[in-house]
């Protein structure tokens, strides 16, 4: 039972160190924040 806490710090460091995973967003949402404008432009100017 004493140990618990110390797990639980070293479980929780791990689990900060990953990065997480992006948010899956709607192409709707996208369109309706102006976050596909940016994509598409991003896009273009990689390209060219």
């Amino acid at each position: 039972m004493a140990n618990r806490a110390i797990w639980n710090v070293r479980k929780r460091h791990e689990w900060l160190a990953t990065p997480l995973k992006p948010r899956r967003v709607k192409r709707s949402t996208k369109l309706r924040c102006g976050l596909q404008d940016a994509i598409d432009r991003k896009a273009t100017n990689t390209e060219g």
